[in-house]
C-alpha cells in the first residue's frame, strides 16, 4: 500500500509529519535514532511533549492527534529502535533499557530541561517511559500513557515459531497468525484497520532481534515512578484492556485513570480536539 492509498484509508492530513523537522540523532552507542519534531518559540512557555509510540506502528494512526497537539505545544516524536525508520546496526542493542536511554539522550540533545518535559507513551512505548522515569534517569513534569500493560498481549506461539522456522516461512506463517489474532481480538473498525496495516509491514529479522522487549515486565518501573501520571483508557479498546490499565494504575503512586469514550476519540478528528483540551486541562494541574 503506497502513501496515497494510506492517506485515503485513514483520511488524515499529516500536517505535522510533513512540516516537522526530521533528524537522525547519534546515541552514545553510535546508533542513529530517527526523530521528527516541531519546536517553536511561541510554545516555549509550555512543556515540551515527547511522544513514544508502541510496537511497529506507521506514522498514520496518531497523525490527527499530532496535528492538533503541535498547534499548542512543542512536540517531539521519537521512533524507537524496532521501527523501520531506524537502520538498526547489526551489533547494536534493541532492548527496553537501551531504548529508554535513547529517550533521555534525545531530550539532552535537544536541550530541553527535564522539568519542562511531558513524556507521552502508547502501548509498548509505556514500557520505555516507565523505565527511564522509574530508573531515575529523568524527572519529567509528568507522564501521559495510553494502552499500558503489565503483561504484553501477544500470541505465545509467535515467539516459538520465530526461532524454529526460517525467516521467509515465518514471515508468511507469522503474518497469517497475527492477522487471525487481531481479527479475533479487535472489532472491525478503525483500530483493526490500523493494526492489520502494521502487521503487513513487519520485518522478521528486526522482529526477532527486538523480541525480548515483548517479554519485559515493567512492574518495578511503574512502582518507582514519582511524577504525576495519567492513564487514558477505554472499554471500547479490545486490545489494550481497561483491566490492564487498572493494574498499572494500582502500581503507580501518583496516578489517575482517565476513561475516554473510544479509540478514535484520542486519534481522529473532530473529537481529537476534545482530547487535546482534556490534556491541556490536566497539564495545568501538574
Amino acid at each position: 500500500m503506497n502513501q496515497t492509498e494510506l492517506e485515503d484509508l485513514f483520511q488524515q492530513n499529516l500536517i505535522f509529519v510533513r512540516e516537522s523537522k526530521k533528524e537522525y540523532i547519534l546515541m552514545s552507542d553510535e546508533q542513529l535514532i530517527y526523530c521528527f519534531y516541531s519546536i517553536k518559540q511561541e510554545h516555549c512557555d509550555k512543556p515540551t511533549i515527547f511522544f513514544i509510540q508502541g510496537l511497529g506502528p506507521g506514522i498514520y494512526s496518531w497523525s490527527d492527534f499530532w496535528d492538533e497537539l503541535c498547534k499548542e505545544y512543542n512536540l517531539v516524536v521519537i521512533d524507537s529502535r524496532e521501527k523501520p525508520t531506524v537502520n538498526l546496526e547489526k551489533n547494536k542493542a534493541c532492548s527496553v533499557r537501551r531504548i529508554s536511554l535513547d529517550i533521555v539522550e534525545v531530550i539532552n540533545y535537544l536541550q530541553i530541561k527535564e522539568e519542562n518535559v511531558i513524556l507521552f507513551g502508547t502501548s509498548l512505548g509505556t514500557f520505555y517511559v516507565a523505565h527511564c522515569v522509574g530508573q531515575g534517569w529523568i524527572h519529567p513534569r509528568g507522564c501521559f500513557i495510553v494502552g499500558p500493560s503489565i503483561d504484553l498481549t501477544y500470541p505465545e506461539i509467535a515467539f516459538k515459531l520465530a526461532f524454529i522456522l526460517p525467516d521467509f516461512l515465518f514471515e508468511k506463517v507469522g503474518i497469517f497468525l497475527a492477522r487471525k489474532y487481531i481479527k479475533n481480538k479487535v472489532l472491525e473498525d478503525y483500530q483493526r484497520k490500523v493494526y492489520l496495516e502494521r502487521i503487513m509491514k513487519i520485518n522478521v529479522k528486526r522482529w526477532k532481534k527486538c523480541s525480548k522487549i515483548r517479554k519485559w515486565n515493567p512492574s518495578d518501573d511503574y512502582k518507582n515512578i514519582n511524577c504525576p501520571v495519567f492513564i487514558f483508557s477505554t472499554d471500547a479498546d479490545k486490545y489494550h484492556t481497561m483491566e490492564e490499565a487498572e493494574k498499572v494504575n494500582n502500581h503507580i503512586k501518583n496516578c489517575h485513570l482517565v476513561n475516554v469514550p473510544d479509540y478514535k476519540y484520542m486519534r481522529s478528528k473532530p473529537r481529537v480536539r476534545e482530547f487535546i483540551r482534556m490534556i491541556d486541562d490536566l497539564i495545568k494541574k501538574i
